[in-house]
Parts: structure tokens; C-alpha cells; sequence
């Protein structure tokens, strides 16, 4: 059996969806990218790309948006850090920056600090991400020398996972995304970011002791990223809507959904040489295996020896006391599979509407058998009134 038009419209939604083998290119979410922190591990801070490693002081590994995450208790005793370098001084005119919170409390003293890199020896900071005492963002950048808050007023809500990406470019409004949830400057700031090189990038509290213990973090952080570049809008969309990771960045496909782009589309075609699976990694003999429901305006089955030879006067039809005696014994009719069968191995569309109409022929040809002797009988019925009238 072949389903040609339900192939084709499964084959195109899972190229574009991916399913289990299948992945989408993400390597443009390398270019510009600074640094990347899956948080998989409380023992070293690794930057994904081998960059700047940092360390982990006190936090703790626990399940994370994707993979682990770190908790983070609230004070300078928990807290990760990395090393000052020239890659994270982020010295243009465009910075984007991406973190996955699970907060537990509200923000201490008005803001607790997610990830920052220091300006100067206070509280300050060349750009940085904090969660307010009112559940909100405040995207921090220096930009030529001037410190710029912008304060968003989405709220990421606490006990729930929230991807929140900041990005700044110049000469252009600030946004802060809270998973699908867009806040906009109202106004916009040309220049360059202030580099202060003798401070180093912290994530759930600050490297200096004095707004550390009234502004850190409590709850866990997971997939830190910083790029020097803005992530244009569709690219947030991408990150945010399929939840990706570092891992989903490579072409190669060995990201979370594992595997490599295999399907090629040519005017408008998608095709794939090997077996696909929805739902299930055991398609088996079948060339699409779908453990779920489908919907479909139109399903068209291709199938062989169709029964118009039912009508052919060689043909073997039982009669009407041997079907009877054939359903007592066996409780289904001839050629039918049984109920046991159908719940074991399911049913073959194109065979079973075979035999289903298989059996309207036959039971066609009952009803024209039993109208024959209908008319036959009331001849002989009429034939007995008319001569009972003369005796």
C-alpha cells in the first residue's frame, strides 16, 4: 500500500518541525557569539567554545530549561565567575545577551544581579541582566561613558522557567524578551559600549562584596549566552520558540535533537531516502510510522485486486446457511480479520476497504437471491388465491 498525498504533506511537516533524527541548521547563532554557559555542572564554569572558562563558587546542580541548571542561594556564596578578557569587554556598538531564570524570590534591594560585567569598583556595570523586587527585568548597558537602565515591565514570574534576551544596538531602541513577551524602549542611544577591562563577568552575584550581599540572585540560571551582535527578531524567535541550546547550534546536528539534516527539497519537494518515524523510533517494515493521531482532507490508498470478482459467476460465495454456521464458529465473517487480530496488529486501509466492499457485493447478491425468491414465491402465491376462486 502507498499513501501518496498523506506522505507527502507528513514528509514536508517534519522537515520543517524535525523529528526524531532530523534537526534544522542553527549554526547562524555561532556568528558573533562571545561566550556560551550551559551550566551542566557545579564543578567548572566551561565556556561551550572554549574561550573563557571561568569557576563556580557554592552553587549547586539541579534540573535545568534544558539539561542541568545551577541554583543560586542569594549571596556572594554562591555565585560563578569569569576572568576579565578582551572578548568580554564587548567594546561596539551592538551587544545581544541571553539567560534562562527559575527565580525563587523576588529581587533583593530592588534588583539581584543574573550575569554582569563590572564597571569600575562598585556596583556598577559595562552591561548586565537583573530581576527586580517586582518580578521584572532592568537591562543595564554604559554606553560612551553614561550609564543606561532600561526597566522592563513584562514580568518573569517566579517557580517558572523564563528565556530572557536583552539586546542593544546603536541607534536603536533597547528590547528585553521575556519568552514570547516584547518590551521596547522608548527611546534609543548612539554610540559605543565603555570598556573597563579590570572587572570580570559574574553570574548570580557581583565580584565586589558590597552590592553583593543585597543583590544577588536567588534561584537557577541556566544557558548564559553574549554575543557582540544583535540577534535580529526572528533569530530571538527561533531561540525562544524551539527552547534552543548551544548543542542545537552546530550543523552537524549534534544538538539536543540529535541527528543530522538529511531531507533536501527541490521546487518545493521534500524527499528523504530512509524510513521516518512520528512519535516513535521503531517505524519497523513501514515506511512512515505514526504513533498518534493524523489529519488529512484526503487520503488516497492505492490498491490491487479490486473485488469485482464477486460478480463473477466462478466465484465461490457461500450460502446463506453455511455464512450462518461459519459466524457461529468462528464469530466474525469469512476473509474478515478478527477482533483479536485487528487489536494485535492493526489494520491495512487499502486490504480492509477491499474487504469491506468485498462483502457489500456479496450481501448484494444475498439481497438479489432472496428477491428472486421473493418474486418467485409470490407468483406461486398468486397462482394458488386465483385458483382457490374457481374451486
Amino acid at each position: 500500500m502507498k499513501v501518496l498525498n498523506l506522505v507527502l504533506g507528513i514528509s514536508l511537516l517534519v522537515l520543517h518541525l524535525g523529528v526524531k533524527g532530523q534537526t534544522t541548521d542553527h549554526s547562524n547563532f555561532l556568528n558573533g557569539l562571545v561566550s556560551a554557559y550551559s551550566l551542566e555542572s557545579s564543578t567548572s564554569l566551561d565556556d561551550e567554545l572554549n574561550t573563557n572558562n571561568g569557576t563556580i563558587t557554592g552553587a549547586t546542580t539541579v534540573s535545568g530549561n534544558i539539561g542541568n541548571a545551577l541554583n543560586f542561594t542569594g549571596s556572594q556564596a554562591t555565585m560563578a565567575t569569569i576572568p576579565t578578557s578582551t572578548s568580554l569587554d564587548i567594546d561596539g556598538t551592538e551587544i545581544t545577551m541571553m539567560v534562562d531564570i527559575y527565580p525563587t524570590a523576588n529581587g533583593q534591594s530592588g534588583k539581584s544581579v543574573i550575569v554582569q560585567k563590572g564597571w569600575g569598583s562598585t556596583g556598577d556595570n559595562v552591561y548586565s541582566i537583573s530581576y527586580t523586587n517586582t518580578n521584572t527585568i532592568r537591562y543595564r548597558n554604559y554606553i560612551d561613558g553614561v550609564r543606561r537602565d532600561f526597566m522592563g515591565t513584562t514580568t518573569a514570574p517566579l517557580n517558572t522557567w523564563s528565556r530572557i534576551i536583552c539586546v542593544w544596538k546603536s541607534g536603536e531602541p533597547r528590547t528585553i524578551r521575556i519568552n514570547t513577551a516584547t518590551d521596547v524602549e522608548g527611546i534609543s542611544f548612539t554610540g559605543t559600549h565603555t570598556v573597563n577591562s579590570g572587572r570580570d563577568v559574574t553570574i548570580g552575584s557581583y565580584d565586589v562584596a558590597s552590592p553583593a550581599g543585597t543583590r544577588s540572585f536567588t534561584g537557577n540560571i541556566d544557558n548564559v549566552m553574549i554575543w557582540n551582535r544583535a540577534l535580529t527578531t526572528a533569530e530571538q524567535n527561533t531561540l525562544i520558540n524551539n527552547n534552543l541550546g548551544f548543542s542545537d547550534f552546530s550543523s552537524s546536528g549534534s544538538g539536543t535533537g540529535s541527528g543530522t539534516t538529511i531531507w533536501s527539497e527541490d521546487n518545493s519537494v521534500a524527499s528523504y531516502s530512509g524510513k521516518v518515524g512520528i512519535g516513535t523510533t521503531i517505524p519497523g517494515s513501514y515506511e512512515l510510522a505514526v504513533n498518534g493521531e493524523i489529519r488529512a482532507k484526503e487520503i488516497k490508498v492505492e490498491t490491487a485486486n479490486w473485488p469485482d470478482y464477486v460478480f463473477d459467476k466462478e466465484y465461490p460465495l457461500q450460502s446463506l446457511s453455511q455464512l450462518q454456521e461459519f459466524i457461529k464458529e468462528n464469530g466474525h465473517l469469512p476473509n474478515i480479520p478478527s477482533a483479536k487480530i485487528i487489536e494485535t496488529d492493526g489494520q491495512n486501509l487499502g486490504e480492509m476497504n477491499r474487504l469491506l466492499l468485498e462483502k457489500i457485493e456479496e450481501l448484494t447478491i444475498y439481497i438479489l437471491q432472496l428477491k428472486n425468491q421473493y418474486d418467485e414465491q409470490q407468483v406461486q402465491i398468486n397462482s394458488l388465491k386465483n385458483k382457490s376462486k374457481y374451486e
